[in-house]
């Protein structure tokens, strides 16, 4: 209410309504109720009125029905912690935890649990008296303050305490901090010096020339060691900082110092790793493991052994004897180690700034960065607050996860890690944590976490940190596509034809940490994960081809918590007409119809090729038989009448000087034929066949030995196919058998012949084989006969081997590789 008028939210906008009232000091509306028929019901001064769903406003008669209604209101508001005193609202109100607030007669807000003294409430003054007209707590825990001067206040519960200046500190800003064996605190300040800090007394102790410290430690003989930023180390005793190690250079420009289990101290820094054993100082380098120059964390780890970790994100694990990588700099993505929080053997964590957090199991790395929810990598320290929580301190606040969640995380990239972050809403003095420097976080004895920051130590309680467990609700504000905004919100929504860019705003609510509320969303239907949208509260997609589509947006709450329902709205980019599914159908019974068509012309026309080359074959065979069969009845009729009549004209004239004419004349009269019978066995084309090439071999062979008085074995395969041969390839393939045998009879001496001829599914064989003298090797490359048989058979597409050693015999193998049998065309 204001100034006897209302204010109601019409489209996300503030309307007001009943401005009619022109008296300079309108009465104010002091009580509303929501009646059963969606109207609200008001009390102005005495009188009383309505206001329907559209905004229009009546004046109401005071029934009783409706003063019972009133009485109730007031009735309820007085249970639930708010005194009513029927013309104006006492501002107190007793929240969930049984504490009440109560506004001040001259401004302010004070709050107190039962019987306890009431604590004024700081609020943010602005030149005046806080004068409060309402309390009202929201379903989170937060507690709301109406001011007509300083407007609306939100007060939250710090989760964050704050060690200032107020409270002893020497300089706001610190460097690093620890605690020793006694419980005081050593601080490490900004402007140079330590402030020794307890609950009763603080003061200051300067290190030299008002050097700062970067790294501070308390070995086991409770002796403090300081290490100074330039390059000085210092050791606590008797009140007074005594330099050490001055006549030598080793350790310098000390970053961080730790202590292993035979009490000898560890020193990193950006000169490297050195230890001290109490009498002896050494420097570790490459040779035992040490290429990093630049260290920036030291920690004891189980088994006696140091872990150590440097700016280029290097880390390192060993002891006195040496060390070894055991992260490489690229797996951590050359980022600073800022801090390193061994657990166990298999369980180390590794803070980095820059790369966010780390684990090493003993065996491989995991990350989580700002894709797996982290939200800020730019970490400056890791601790264990032994309750099952990491902590992290960052540039962005105080983060926390839970380690088993973690754990599960780096198993299953599924699996949901809740992340908690604490910032200047919770408490947090400044926005970032400080790091760099050794300690740069502490849990404290009392199991309280300590983080250095630019205005003071954070201090949290990790037992007391209270989680804001109601989940945001998240909505959708509007949809552009392709810049055109559409106003119905529930879809669904249609874009013209094309790819189309779709934007989508929307808004989680949450009254505790608004800022805080990050977001993630996805397009089902063109995306498999879910994008990490961080505090960004629109989310853009481009180019997004036609189809349905779903989008889907939660919101996550600044402790984890997801929204209980998603926001989404269903999205139709229709298809030019091209891109339909009808188009595509179309087009592909065009292209096969045109592929079948194709086909078809295609093997009509090789169909009518191959009927036209078979009409050639066969008028080619044709004339062959024919000239075949005359050469056989003609002129071998002929030649063997000739070879007769010569016959019988030497057995009359055997004391004839033509004898020898005449016998001469009957042996090349057989000779002819013999070779008329080869030259028409060669042009008949139904001698074509594998079977007829074998059969003739092996006929000839028989018949050609047998004239020069030289015993044949033959070992012939039976059972032949008749697989189709070429003319050529088949006459070429005798002819070398024929010059085989011919050599053997011509030169070998030969007194036994014998012939294999086999068969497999891939080759036909031929082994031509002697006893005969046979002759040197390298005769066979130079002789023309043996060479006409290699190119003979290379001409019939096989192959010719000879082996022969003076005096064994000569052996000589033909191949002809078969071809696959062909299938039936069905």
């Amino acid at each position: 209410t204001y100034q006897g008028g209302l204010f109601r939210v019409v489209n996300g906008r503030l309307r007001r309504i009943l401005d009619n009232i022109r008296i300079p000091k309108p009465p104010l509306v002091t009580q509303m109720i929501a009646d059963t028929d969606g109207s609200v019901v008001f009390k102005r001064g005495g009188e009383y009125g309505r206001i329907d769903a559209d905004g229009k406003v009546s004046s109401v008669v005071a029934s009783p029905d409706l003063m019972e209604k009133l009485e109730a209101d007031l009735a309820r508001l007085a249970a639930g912690g708010r005194a009513v005193d029927g013309t104006t609202a006492k501002p107190v109100l007793r929240d969930r935890t049984g504490r009440v607030w109560t506004a001040g007669a001259s401004g302010g807000v004070t709050v107190a649990g039962e019987g306890e003294t009431p604590v004024p409430v700081e609020l943010p003054q602005r030149g005046q008296a806080y004068a409060v007209n309402e309390l009202m707590e929201d379903s989170e825990g937060n507690v709301w303050i109406a001011s007509p001067v300083n407007g609306l206040v939100r007060v939250r519960h710090a989760r964050v305490d704050v060690l200032d200046i107020n409270e002893g500190q020497n300089e706001r800003a610190v460097w690093a901090l620890t605690e020793d064996h006694e419980g005081t605190w050593w601080i490490a300040n900004r402007r140079g010096g330590l402030s020794i800090w307890t609950p009763n007394e603080s003061r200051y102790l300067q290190i030299s020339s008002s050097r700062s410290a970067a790294a501070i430690f308390e070995d086991k003989s409770s002796r403090m060691w300081v290490a100074s930023r330039d390059g000085s180390v210092f050791l606590y005793e008797n009140g007074v900082f005594q330099p050490q190690f001055v006549k030598t250079q080793v350790p310098s420009k000390v970053r961080s110092i730790t202590q292993d289990t035979k009490g000898v101290l560890w020193f990193g820094g950006s000169q490297g790793l050195a230890s001290w054993s109490g009498k002896e100082v050494r420097r570790f380098g490459k040779n035992d493991g040490v290429p990093e120059s630049d260290l920036t964390v030291v920690q004891p780890f189980p088994g006696d052994k140091i872990i150590t970790g440097g700016s280029s994100g290097r880390v390192l694990l060993g002891n006195s004897r040496g060390f070894e990588t055991i992260g490489a700099p690229e797996t951590l993505n050359h980022s600073w180690i800022s801090g390193i929080l061994p657990i166990s053997a298999k369980e180390t964590w590794v803070s980095t700034l820059g790369s966010g957090l780390h684990l090493w199991d003993g065996k491989k790395w995991f990350s989580f960065d700002t894709d797996d929810g982290l939200p800020d990598s730019r970490l400056t320290c890791v601790l264990d607050d032994k309750r099952g929580y990491v902590w992290l301190g960052s540039l962005g606040g105080i983060i926390r996860a839970e380690r088993a969640q973690l754990l599960a995380r780096a198993k299953d990239s599924n699996a949901r890690v809740q992340w908690l972050r604490l910032d200047h809403t919770d408490g947090l003095p400044s926005r970032e944590c400080i790091g760099g420097y050794q300690p740069a976080g502490w849990r404290a004895k009392d199991g309280m976490l300590w983080f250095p920051t630019g205005s003071g130590i954070a201090r949290v309680r990790p037992g007391f940190v209270e989680i804001n467990k109601v989940a945001p609700p998240v909505y959708l504000q509007s949809v552009r596509a392709n810049g055109v905004l559409h106003p119905d919100r529930e879809g669904p929504v249609t874009t013209e034809p094309g790819r189309a860019r779709l934007e989508f705003r929307f808004v989680g609510l949450s009254y505790s940490a608004p800022e805080k509320i990050t977001y993630r969303a996805r397009l089902a239907g063109l995306d498999d994960s879910w994008r990490e949208l961080g505090t960004q509260r629109v989310a853009a997609f481009e180019a997004v081809p036609p189809g349905k589509y779903t989008f889907e947006v939660m919101a996550v709450n600044g402790d984890g918590l997801r929204s209980p329902s998603l926001a989404k709205i269903s999205v139709l980019i229709r298809p030019h007409f091209w891109e339909t599914a009808w188009f595509y159908a179309l087009v592909g019974a065009l292209v096969l119809f045109i592929a079948v068509g194709s086909g078809w012309v295609a093997a009509r026309m090789r169909m009518k090729r191959r009927i036209h080359a078979l009409k050639i074959r066969n008028a080619r065979e044709g004339e062959r038989s024919r000239i075949a069969r005359d050469l056989h009845d003609d002129l071998g009729a002929s030649l063997t009448e000739i070879s007769i009549l010569a016959a019988l004209a030497a057995e009359d004239a055997e004391q004839s000087p033509l004898q020898p004419s005449l016998d001469q004349l009957s042996v090349k009269a057989k000779h002819v034929v013999g070779s008329l019978d080869e030259i028409v066995w060669a042009v008949n084309p139904r001698e074509d066949t594998l079977r007829s090439l074998v059969d003739y071999i092996a006929a000839f062979a028989r018949e050609f030995l047998d004239i020069a008085r030289i015993p044949l074995r033959t070992d012939v395969v039976r059972d032949v196919p008749e697989l189709p041969m070429a003319t050529a390839q088949r006459h070429g393939v005798f002819l070398a058998a024929r010059e085989a045998l011919n050599n053997i009879v011509k030169h070998s001496g030969a007194t036994e012949v014998h012939l294999q001829i086999s068969l497999t599914e891939q080759a036909l064989g031929i082994r031509i084989a002697d006893n005969g003298c046979g002759f040197e090797p390298d005769y066979a490359a130079g002789g023309n006969g043996l060479g006409n048989l290699k190119l003979r058979m290379q001409e019939a597409g096989g192959d010719c081997r000879i082996e022969t050693f003076r005096p064994q015999g000569t052996t000589v193998f033909l191949s002809l590789p078969l071809p696959a049998p062909s299938k039936p065309v069905s």
